[in-house]
């Protein structure tokens, strides 16, 4: 079951990511997801999180990169993907998994953060504040 659920969590956020990747050129916010396979947060609410995410970004406004940082291998891959964001540097001081950090487009500062643990309607708010704090 837990097997099941992993692959599920990884197949809805290679949907976020192909989602978000469409909107990119539209794309004002940039939110780092932080994941990992081990982290309990992860594991108990990314799904969730990922859903309400998805749910209050229909505008595309906000491009999501998952920052997978489970092994060294996972470290690697997501290390290129934040360097094409333009995050590889902003998102270096920001190690803690099972939260989602939200920077603007264009100037690369973070406007504000979220764990994925928070409910629903607190993680809708997050992405509110975030484009409303674009510059």
């Amino acid at each position: 079951m837990k097997t099941t659920k992993s692959i599920f969590a990884s197949l809805v956020l290679i949907l976020l990511v192909s989602v978000s990747a469409m909107a990119q050129t539209e794309a004002k916010v940039i939110a780092v997801v932080n994941h990992a396979e081990w982290c309990p947060a992860c594991q108990n609410n990314g799904t969730r999180a990922q859903a309400a995410f998805m749910e209050n970004n229909k505008d595309g406004a906000i491009q999501f990169v998952v920052n997978n940082l489970t092994n060294d291998e996972t470290k690697k891959a997501s290390a290129e993907e934040l360097k094409k964001a333009g995050l590889d540097k902003a998102m270096a001081p920001y190690t803690g998994t099972g939260v989602a950090y939200f920077f603007d487009a264009k100037t690369k500062v973070l406007i504000n953060q979220v764990s994925v643990a928070k409910p629903n309607d607190e993680l809708a708010q997050a992405l509110v504040t975030a484009k409303k704090g674009v510059k």
